[in-house]
């Protein structure tokens, strides 16, 4: 029994290995009714869109008694849903606060691990969102990007699906991140729960402040 098991898992992990995913633009599928998760895809960053948040450095926004620090990476997961699987192209981040000179969170050496899935992160990408007035002059391939954002040790449900916009822009010759972290992230109050279906929350409030903050890249 035992050796029927081995060969079976053997054989599993042989067809996703030698699985081959037929490549697509993850941004632009114009013209096909491809749908994003359809089985046997890659979707692919084929225009570079995300290369423009990594690279050497680190964003880092300093002003008010704070410092925030920003990391980006691309990798590439393969997400298995029932029966079915695909191919992406992910950006996940990490992120360092540190207020009144004292670390309070730190989630950047996340980066150097290898989950298998993009949602996994603290930080992962959604889609690109259109221009709004906080973003006139984006443009294809520098519209807004929506990052989903969360916390360690959060027990909260309100605090559970949290985002932030970001997008870059040039000042002259520098490139400059700027990240919206809107309070309508967060949903309802995250003081408040109900006492029939779930414990109380420690945690009741975020660490990254709300607000508009503009990064620059540092060694």
């Amino acid at each position: 029994m035992k050796n029927i098991l081995t060969l079976f898992v053997c054989l599993i992990v042989q067809l996703t290995v030698s699985q081959t995913f037929q490549e697509i633009d993850r941004f632009n599928r114009v013209g096909t009714e491809i749908l994003y998760g359809d089985n046997g895809y890659y979707f692919k960053d084929t225009q570079g869109f995300f290369d423009q948040f990594t690279g050497a450095g680190i964003w880092q926004y300093t002003g008010n008694n704070i410092i925030i620090q920003l990391r980006f990476r691309k990798k590439t997961f393969i997400e298995n849903t029932v029966n079915e699987s695909y191919k992406e192209d992910a950006l996940v981040g990490g992120i360092r606060i540190v207020k009144n000179g004292v670390e309070v969170l730190n989630t950047l050496n996340t980066l150097n691990e290898n989950k298998n899935s993009s949602v996994n992160y603290y930080i992962f990408n959604g889609h690109r969102v259109r221009n709004t007035i906080d973003c006139l002059g984006c443009t294809i391939p520098n519209q807004r990007l929506y990052m989903y954002y969360k916390e360690p040790d959060n027990d909260n449900n309100h605090l559970a699906s949290m985002y932030f916009l970001m997008h870059i822009y040039k000042n002259g010759p520098a490139s400059i991140l700027r990240v919206v972290f809107p309070e309508d992230a967060v949903i309802g109050d995250p003081t408040q729960y109900d006492p029939e279906v779930e414990n109380a929350p420690t945690k009741t409030q975020v660490i990254l402040p709300f607000g508009k903050y503009d990064f620059k890249k540092v060694n």
